[in-house]
């Protein structure tokens, strides 16, 4: 079990289904004295790890019971993450992409939601929706995308019970095209954009920084000056190459 779920505990007692049953439950430090229901429902937590029993005795006899419960050992684990890897993680144009989701301290009962990575306006930014056939989730941890031919991010998480419980959504992973479009321009502009403005104003803080030099006859502006040409000359080669 993992912290925040919500687990349902029976107690039955066999060949009494005629009577009229009270119950008593041990928990780790705490008991719950007799009670008419057969069912215990909490969250758990961390403090919620320990063993579980219960007993019964007819409603109308306050002096027999049955013996307790063989006990039932609840360990309980952080909230799991999820865990997504792609095949492959470089495309060839018409190739399908397939990706699957884990859960830490794997278990049963996961459905697991896919979502992709959606730039907004700007092309700084994302968010993720819902791909088609996984609002619901999907029983299978493996979600195959036919025909893949952009540059795109993808995350999972995995979900289960009733309310349903969730895992940590998974760390994005990006897909690469060989193919250009529009959307992978989308994801790869920003960095160049960001790259070539770095590199004008390194220069131009250099030019102000010789200016001054200059106007205070500074000894040391020679070699100033030397350097400035040469770094000049390097972000230029850089932005050449950047837009080749």
């Amino acid at each position: 079990m993992f912290r925040g779920e919500r687990i349902t505990l029976t107690c039955e007692v066999h060949g009494g289904e005629t009577t009229q049953w009270v119950y008593e439950w041990r928990r780790p430090r705490r008991y719950v004295h007799w009670t008419d229901d057969n069912y215990q429902t909490f969250r758990v937590s961390k403090s919620s790890s320990g063993d579980y029993m219960c007993r019964s005795r007819p409603r109308d006899d306050s002096y027999s019971s049955t013996e307790w419960s063989k006990s039932i050992t609840l360990s309980v684990s952080d909230q799991p993450k999820a865990v997504l890897s792609v095949s492959p993680s470089w495309l060839s144009p018409g190739a399908s992409l397939i990706l699957s989701c884990e859960v830490e301290h794997p278990s049963a009962g996961w459905r697991f939601y896919w979502y992709k990575a959606v730039p907004d306006l700007s092309g700084t930014s994302y968010s993720y929706e819902l791909l088609p056939g996984s609002i619901s989730g999907t029983e299978q941890d493996s979600y195959i995308i036919h025909g893949k031919t952009q540059t795109a991010g993808y995350k999972c998480r995995a979900g289960r019970g009733d309310p349903e419980y969730y895992t940590y959504y998974s760390k994005p992973t990006f897909v690469w095209s060989g193919g250009s479009s529009p959307e992978s321009s989308s994801f790869t502009d920003p960095l160049i954009t960001g790259l070539v403005s770095g590199i004008f104003l390194t220069m131009i803080l250099l030019l102000l920084l010789l200016c001054c030099c200059r106007q205070m006859k500074d000894p040391h502006c020679n070699r100033l000056s030397q350097s400035q040409n040469m770094n000049q000359a390097s972000a230029t080669l850089q932005t050449v190459n950047q837009n080749e």
